[in-house]
């Protein structure tokens, strides 16, 4: 196996940074606006959610810059692992050590993938831990594991039909089925990586069916990005 050392660890640093660690910067400069600008009226009324909802909707989580930060850095993390735009991959299987060595190099990259996004899924709030779907972060990954063509492609038709879905859980399972159709159409229909990324994009659903806990969008009312 061939392994470029300097990029695996900025790998794993990048993919698997939790998402809710940002969270402690955010809340001060939350604080320091309220005590700064007072209590802000609320212009447009579908920014005032409850916390929870489980609703996908585009006006608010297009205005999250959290959510571009997520899809920068896991686009430029699933580049680095699974390699694309004259960019090595991080792992590679060294060819004169046969197939098992190319299927192995692959799990490892598929296990890589997957636990980066049950990190970003897992939210702790308090003492509580809820399920978050991690749909820009899934995004960018998809760039790497399944190239930008068949990655744009699911993520643009996920929003065209999000109007039809009622909660994350169907907005990632829709999700799921485009990245494999676009992948396969793509990269052929043997392509594992393309069955690996659907898969992990269905996970936190099927992580949140088995604890029997929703997905949730989390929110503050009246706040502009969480």
């Amino acid at each position: 196996m061939k392994i470029l050392t300097l990029q695996f660890a900025l790998v794993l640093v990048v993919l698997w940074f939790p998402r809710n660690a940002l969270r402690a910067g955010g809340s001060l400069w939350r604080r320091k606006r309220r005590r700064s600008g007072g209590s802000e009226r609320i212009l447009e009324p579908w920014k005032d959610r409850e916390p929870g909802d489980p609703r996908v909707v585009p006006a608010v989580e297009f205005r999250k810059p959290r959510n571009y930060l997520d899809l920068v850095r896991a686009g430029a993390g699933g580049v680095a692992l699974w390699g694309g735009f004259e960019v090595a991959p991080a792992l590679a299987a060294d060819p004169a050590a046969g197939g098992r060595m190319a299927l192995a190099v692959l799990g490892l990259k598929c296990l890589i993938t997957l636990l980066a996004v049950v990190i970003q899924s897992i939210r702790y709030e308090k003492v509580k831990v809820s399920f978050f779907p991690p749909i820009f972060f899934l995004g960018g990954l998809a760039v790497g594991a399944v190239g930008y063509q068949a990655a744009a492609f699911a993520f643009i038709g996920v929003w065209v039909v999000n109007a039809g879905i009622g909660s994350a859980q169907g907005f990632l399972s829709v999700y799921a089925l485009l990245l494999l159709g676009f992948g396969l159409l793509f990269n052929g229909w043997r392509s594992i990586p393309a069955a690996a990324m659907a898969l992990t994009a269905f996970f936190p659903v099927l992580l949140s069916l088995m604890v029997r806990r929703p997905l949730m969008i989390f929110t503050r009312k009246g706040s502009r990005e969480q």
